[in-house]
């Protein structure tokens, strides 16, 4: 690394034709660029420049060497230029995760309007419900329904999604429709198993609360197919507003209860240490919180 900035130094001296000069283009003292081209040279084993009283001239290995060290600052210029562009205008590829669900129903629509906004960006969008490595990954963000601490992630909060307590209208003509939390506990639950306390809801109204233990045979880690069952009678549950919000407009679900809160889903946007933040994942963090406040 000294021998890389000293090859700078070196590439200076020769544009600026003098140690002075170099020195006032770097901002540092004369005699700190003469030290750095003596150790220079004492590094590589040749001489690279003569000195005179009034000049320097390149030796014959000076002249190859700075042809070296120009390529090498020419490219140091080009790498930066480079990311004062990413900087200006998202380039390049911005990798996401997102769990299945959330991705298909809404990430995927904000990405493509993302890219139509952007259009020197490219997007790669890995839909898994398993919690991804991030680093070993190289993920730019993880778009998270729940969050759970990693050491060195930080975690931004977009906001809430309310969970709505529903059953098809099938399964109420033949299990009949619940009055109150309590009586939940004889209907047949369908089960999400990645929630905390899949087994166990809290239910609250003007401050009451109502904690019931439900009980269910069908059990999924994913939550479209806990819907789809859902959608065919299988059972009654409580999901994301996301997931069930057209199928109540529809009819095709009918919400229950609707005066007790069973809880909100926190949603996350998930990066590495800031400082290293590049402005491609900082732009899409904020479309996504706009327009998720803009849906809720």
């Amino acid at each position: 690394m000294d021998d890389l900035r000293r090859m700078v130094i070196f590439f200076h001296v020769v544009e600026a034709q003098s140690f002075s000069g170099a020195a006032r283009q770097l901002g540092i003292a004369r005699s700190a660029v003469s030290r750095h081209i003596t150790l220079l040279e004492k590094s590589i084993g040749v001489r690279l420049l003569n000195r005179t009283t009034r000049r320097l001239n390149l030796t014959e290995a000076g002249e190859t060497y700075f042809q070296s060290c120009a390529r090498i600052v020419a490219e140091a210029e080009a790498a930066t230029h480079r990311i004062g562009q990413l900087q200006e205008e998202p380039r390049g590829t911005l990798k996401i995760a997102a769990p299945i669900s959330l991705g298909n129903r809404f990430i995927t629509p904000l990405v493509r309007a993302f890219m139509r906004r952007y259009t020197a960006l490219n997007i790669e969008l890995l839909l898994d419900d398993e919690m991804v490595d991030m680093v070993g990954e190289s993920i730019d963000v993880s778009i998270r329904v729940g969050w759970l601490h990693d050491s060195n992630l930080i975690a931004r909060k977009l906001g809430d999604w309310p969970r709505f307590l529903c059953a098809s209208p099938g399964y109420l003509e033949h299990h009949g429709r619940p009055e109150s939390p309590t009586q939940l506990t004889d209907h047949e639950w369908l089960i999400f198993t990645r929630l905390p306390s899949p087994f166990h809801w809290t239910f609250t109204k003007n401050k009451r609360q109502e904690r019931v233990q439900v009980k269910g045979r069908l059990r999924s880690n994913n939550a479209d197919a806990i819907r789809s069952s859902l959608l065919a009678g299988a059972g009654i549950t409580a999901q994301a507003a996301f997931l069930v919000d057209d199928d109540i407009k529809a009819g095709r679900l009918e919400r229950l209860l609707p005066e007790w809160d069973c809880g909100s889903v926190g949603m996350y946007a998930v990066y590495q240490d800031r400082r290293y933040q590049q402005t491609r994942v900082r732009l899409f963090i904020d479309f996504v919180s706009e327009e998720f406040n803009r849906l809720i």
